[in-house]
């Protein structure tokens, strides 16, 4: 049984249910800096409660779930390699190149493995998506978008009224949930990122950072990638859109009002043409030939709250721990989701410049040195 300490209880509490559908682990002890909802959460579920973070990891644990805001994540993912605990950090995985630098050289000294909990990378159609592109449906795969449209405004204050760590800003875009599933899709990293920072929607004085960004990228295998993060906007939710244009299939994701993900294959589908030609399909049409282990999943795999995505990603975290193996996401692809969200806001700065994006491979020796570089 592995022995998950839960840093953060606000995002934590979820993992609780998770570890219960997984089986094979247990949450045993809880760290949050709110003393009377730690002391009562553990109590609930007979988990030892921390307010010291030194004593916490300390403690008689396995691995450490960082759930706590993020501008603490890589601090503490930093200690708790440095502990000796495993970490399955919540996104993003940094909010600086130097944070990156400091998070590879833990993770390389450390006995023990470090993964980024980029659930939408586990989405049943970020899956498929990911199968289809592996058997050629779509050609030469050149285009990708993806799109976390999610008005977070009530996140933003606190019960007295003041500011969270939301509504003061991240010094990154919180680029994950779109660019990392396209990129498990593509198999490949950012190369250059360019963005720029949509100004309205500024509904607080107090707030002076861009709450949307747009970010267009390419990858080192030359694919073009454009990424909408937009968490102030007034307007439905759109979290998991996504998007593929190759030479001889594509794909859109639903986008509300009864629609749903729709794809076309010139291998299987009409020919498209300029008058008349290919229609849409539905997506879900491929889904019983392609991952059928994940129609499969049992009905307790959905207690995490985004489908099954954290019970399948819980699930290699732990048999990477047992049989001490990779991690799918480890520090260097969590660094790939994370990093280009970093730059973005540089070249947002610079009216949108491209910025090279270091691959965190290179981190070490000569760190310093790319740092400086950029």
């Amino acid at each position: 049984m592995i022995r998950f300490g839960v840093v953060g209880l606000r995002r934590g509490q979820s993992f609780v249910n998770v570890c219960q559908a997984v089986g094979d682990a247990t949450v045993t002890a809880l760290y949050d800096v709110d003393e009377p909802r730690v002391r009562l959460v553990g109590s609930e579920i007979s988990a030892r409660p921390f307010t010291d973070l030194d004593a916490f990891l300390n403690a008689d644990i396995d691995a450490v779930v960082i759930a706590s805001p993020v501008p603490f994540h890589a601090e503490q993912a930093i200690a708790a390699l440095n502990a000796g605990k495993h970490v399955l950090s919540e996104v993003t995985a940094c909010q600086t190149v130097d944070e990156a630098a400091a998070l590879v050289d833990a993770a390389r000294r450390s006995t023990a493995h470090y993964m980024l909990a980029e659930n939408y990378r586990y989405l049943d159609e970020v899956e498929l998506l990911r199968r289809l592109h592996h058997d050629g449906r779509f050609g030469d795969l050149y285009y990708g978008e993806g799109e976390y449209l999610h008005d977070c405004r009530d996140l933003w204050y606190d019960e007295h009224g003041e500011l969270t760590w939301r509504g003061r800003g991240l010094l990154g875009v919180y680029c994950t949930h779109s660019l990392g599933p396209l990129l498990y899709v593509t198999g490949d990293r950012v190369a250059t990122v360019s963005a720029l920072a949509v100004p309205g929607g500024q509904f607080d004085p107090r707030v002076t950072h861009a709450a949307m960004h747009l970010m267009q990228m390419v990858t080192t295998s030359g694919v073009t990638l454009r990424v909408r993060v937009d968490h102030t906007s007034p307007r439905p939710h759109q979290m998991t859109y996504y998007a593929l244009q190759g030479t001889a299939g594509c794909v859109e994701s639903w986008r509300g009002g009864g629609d749903e993900s729709k794809a076309w294959f010139a291998d299987e589908h009409e020919r498209s043409a300029n008058r008349g030609g290919a229609e849409w399909h539905p997506l879900a049409e491929q889904a019983p030939r392609y991952i059928p282990d994940r129609l499969a999943a049992p009905p307790e795999a959905r207690l995490g709250g985004h489908g099954t995505s954290e019970y399948w990603m819980l699930r290699d975290f732990i048999a990477a721990i047992r049989e001490d193996a990779p991690v799918p996401i480890d520090v260097h692809r969590g660094l790939d989701y994370t990093l280009p969200g970093v730059l973005a806001v540089q070249s947002a700065f610079a009216d949108g410049a491209p910025i090279s994006v270091p691959d965190p491979r290179a981190f070490g020796a000569d760190a310093d040195q790319i740092v400086a570089n950029l």
